[in-house]
């Protein structure tokens, strides 16, 4: 009896953790395609203006 009310814990906390591991996925899947949405945005935006891109390094 106590071994299966353990498993029955254990197999349920793993199932809610595969629940909240695919929202976080999908979640980050969604912010990605928002960033690279923007990223694409901002960089329309310069050619645009006639401005050239930022080096990430020296932020020329």
């Amino acid at each position: 009896m106590l071994v299966a009310g353990v498993t029955g814990s254990v197999a349920l906390l793993s199932r809610g953790l595969d629940a909240l591991i695919g929202l976080v996925g999908r979640s980050s899947e969604r912010l990605d395609a928002k960033l690279g949405d923007l990223a694409r945005a901002s960089d329309e935006r310069r050619r645009r203006e006639g401005r050239r891109p930022l080096n990430p390094i020296t932020l020329d």
